[in-house]
């Protein structure tokens, strides 16, 4: 069964240790965002539920790697270290069956609050609990 809370528990320990703290991990869409930050964000697919195994759940969720307009390699190097992270623990502390990073897509510059020009990218895992 899916429950987001214990995930973005554990994901947001694991990406703060992997950073050593370099990067705001934000384990719900916050109001306010400052670069480098990774947002541990909402599911883009829920389902099919227990199609994959019995009482096995197959949802994507996305992650937001966020930085400023002119930090494209520091972008690139954060969505890695992300990816890595999620590879050498693909159980996520032992919250879900397996977890993989399938995806990054959609490359969005955003203004923010106070006119903070943004660079974003979306990295999708793919989880079954």
């Amino acid at each position: 069964m899916w429950l987001r809370r214990p995930v973005a528990a554990a994901l947001g320990d694991m990406i703060q240790a992997a950073t050593a703290g370099s990067c705001y991990v934000h384990r719900h869409t916050p109001e306010l965002v400052n670069p480098m930050a990774v947002v541990i964000g909402n599911t883009t697919r829920e389902g099919p539920y227990a199609a994959a195994a019995f009482a096995t759940d197959d949802v994507d969720l996305q992650l937001l790697v966020v930085g400023g307009v002119e930090q494209n390699d520091d972008i690139d190097d954060l969505r890695d270290t992300v990816r890595h992270t999620v590879l050498a623990d693909s159980t996520l502390k032992g919250t879900v069956q397996t977890a993989w990073p399938t995806e990054a897509r959609g490359w969005r510059q955003v203004t923010g609050a106070g006119g903070i020009q943004l660079l974003y990218v979306e990295l999708i895992l793919t989880i079954q609990m």
